[in-house]
């Protein structure tokens, strides 16, 4: 993720609600060679910008599985 380019602003939009790209089935986050958290999107193959997931989304934004299956579906 570390070698990802950043999501271009024009591909998001300010959003205020639970459709964020934290809320994202495609977000995800690790961190690179100095501890710092790395925060993207999978399936742009992007990283977003510190802040952006917490107040942004886009048109491919996408429901969690957890929301569709619950937290742990495979103890059902």
């Amino acid at each position: 993720m570390e070698e990802w380019d950043f999501v271009d602003d024009r591909e998001l939009e300010g959003w205020k609600g639970a459709c964020i790209c934290m809320t994202c089935q495609h977000f995800s986050y690790g961190v690179d060679r100095h501890c710092h958290t790395l925060l993207g999107c999978n399936l742009r193959q992007k990283q977003l910008a510190q802040g952006d997931h917490l107040t942004k989304k886009c048109k491919l934004w996408a429901p969690t599985w957890q929301k569709e299956m619950g937290w742990a579906a495979e103890a059902g």
